[in-house]
Order: C-alpha cells, then structure tokens, then sequence
C-alpha cells in the first residue's frame, strides 16, 4: 500500500547501489497515478483514463490491463488488488486476482485518498466527510466517523489507532475497533498530508506551512517546524529522522524526537512525492521533472533523473529496482549498475 506499510512510513529496509541505470520504460494510455504497487515481481499502476497495468518488473512486459473507465488509486492484500475510485457509483471494490473476477463492490463516496489495508479490514476517508472500515470478506461497513469537512489525508494505523488530517485544519485520532474519537489536533488551515507513525509519535504537515509532530496518546503537540510552503505529503521516517517536502521547493530532515533542523535539500520546483528512506539513501520526485537520490546523513545529491514531464507518483523500491512515473504517461525502472 501507500506509504509501505499501515504507519505509511515510507522506509524500505532493503540496499541499493548507486548510481542507478535506466533498464526499461513504458509509455502507458494517460498520465500515471500516485501510487505504484509492487507485489512478487508485477507492478501495479492506474492512470488517469481509468486503466490498471500489470508488468513484468524484470522486463516491463504487459502482462494485462483493465478499464475501468475512472481515475483510481489501489492498494494489494492476500492476492487481491482493493480498487478505490475518485468518483462514481460503486467507489471501491475488491479484485480477486487469483480467480480474474470482482468480488464485491460498494459506494464508499468520492476516494481523494490511498486505501489503508488492516488484518481484518480495509479503511477509506472520503471526500464525503467520512472516515469508513470495511470487511475485507464482502465489502460490508462496519464502522463510520464523520468530520466537518472534506478529507483528502490517506489514514494511517499504529497501536490501535487511526490517525488522518481533514480539510477543517483538524488532525484526528480515532479508535479501530468502533471509531471513536480519541483526540483532535487543530493547525491552522487545511491538513491534506498523509500522517506517518513511529513508535508514538505522528508526523504530519499542513498547508499552515508548518510540520508538525504529535503524541499519539495524547495529541499534544511534540515539536513544529516551520517552513516556507505548504506541506501536501506524506514524510518518511526512520528511528532517528524524519524527511518531508514542501512547495517551498525544499526537502527538510530533522531529528525525529527534537525537531532540530539536520539538512534542507533545494530543488527546482515543488517536491511533489513523499519521500522513500531505503537504507542511506533518500528517493523522491521534483514537479522540476526529476527524481532524485540524496544522501541520508548529509543531503547531498548523489543521483538525478530528467524524466519527461512532472513528477507526481511517490517512487517505489523493490529489492534493486526503483519504479517512478511522469505526467508524459510514462512509467520507469531503474537498477544498480551491476544489474543486466
């Protein structure tokens, strides 16, 4: 799923060696989505016109494609892919990848967000103003929460709660079980970032300019940074840092548990992309068209792509190959040099 895992921390424990080679591209039917599943060596990908890809990582190979006529994000679970809509009728269902045929489908309202996969059911917050749990089994709700506004933040899970921001300026904490409320953080504008979650800490940026760190108990306020631009994605973290970006252009490191300033990397442009730790290095995507590695302790630029148009979709790595997109409609695999 998004952000690799229930706290979306965007940490991928494997090794990779730069510098990285261009192995492969494909030129898919319409812009590429935000998010790019990877699962048993097939990458999965929606676009803009309403189709689901699957290729062979190795090769970039088609294996198949789907219509389904709109825009979507995805997230994977037990050989079945969750399918969440930006709109329509019937806005999620499950696929049952195994047997080719779509188990169940429902109205979840309009999906501005990345579906959150639990051992026993999957959670959306919708555009509706609503955070929902669904059984995995047969679609079935067993559990709303409303809000005051909309929500386009992707919930993240850590310990028994559920954390997302809201279009109301609010973070909220609610319980997985029933839902309920267990504490609201107020910033002061709209919280359309995705949270991530270590240990009992929530991280969190808002379009107030600041990131945020909360206790995951409490809701109390640990530290804040401000930057100079909104914050509109998820941060990844690790035992000691957290990475985010900004449309200030800048990608921020800083001590987890302090708040204290390590580096600032400047691009060109927006950082469009959650970023990715994968062991030393970072990987994130530039609306200045590029993707890059920077060094995990220093911020140094250590590798860059020029794709062919904005970068939007959060890089993925999966054992030594590292899959990114561009609005030219084109998805990308790169690997370590030695890789043939």
């Amino acid at each position: 799923m998004y952000g690799g895992n229930p706290a979306r921390t965007n940490h991928y424990p494997g090794d990779m060696s730069l510098p990285l080679k261009l192995i492969w591209k494909y030129n898919a039917s319409s812009a590429i989505g935000k998010t790019i599943l990877v699962v048993d060596g097939i990458v999965f990908f929606n676009t803009k016109d309403g189709r689901i890809y699957a290729l062979n990582i190795k090769d970039g190979d088609k294996l198949g494609h789907k219509k389904t006529e709109v825009d979507a994000t995805s997230a994977y679970k037990d050989t079945s892919v969750y399918i969440a809509y930006r709109y329509g009728d019937f806005t999620l269902l499950k696929y049952n990848l195994k047997e080719a045929k779509i188990d169940w489908r429902i109205d979840a309202g309009d999906i501005a967000s990345e579906p959150l996969m639990l051992d026993d059911g999957i959670v959306i917050t919708a555009l509706y103003k609503h955070i929902d749990f669904y059984s995995l089994i047969d679609g079935a709700r067993i559990w709303q929460t409303k809000t005051d506004d909309q929500i386009r933040s992707s919930p993240a899970f850590n310990q028994g709660t559920i954390v997302f921001g809201c279009d109301d300026g609010y973070v909220y904490a609610v319980g997985e079980m029933i839902g309920e409320s267990k504490w609201k953080f107020q910033t002061n504008a709209s919280v359309q970032a995705t949270p991530a979650i270590k240990d009992t800490i929530v991280y969190i940026g808002s379009s107030d300019y600041y990131f945020y760190a909360i206790s995951l108990k409490t809701g109390k306020l640990v530290w804040k940074h401000k930057t100079n631009g909104q914050i509109l994605h998820a941060p990844a973290v690790n035992d000691d840092i957290v990475i985010f970006g900004s449309t200030d252009s800048r990608l921020y490191c800083l001590n987890r548990l302090s708040g204290k300033e390590i580096w600032i990397f400047q691009a060109k442009s927006v950082i469009s992309t959650s970023p990715l730790i994968c062991k030393n290095t970072v990987f994130f995507g530039s609306l200045d068209q590029h993707y890059y590695a920077v060094n995990l302790e220093t911020g140094y630029e250590i590798w860059k792509y020029k794709t062919r148009g904005r970068v939007r979709t959060a890089p993925v790595v999966w054992g030594k190959y590292l899959i990114g997109a561009a609005e030219n409609n084109t998805i990308y695999a790169f690997s370590s040099s030695e890789e043939k």
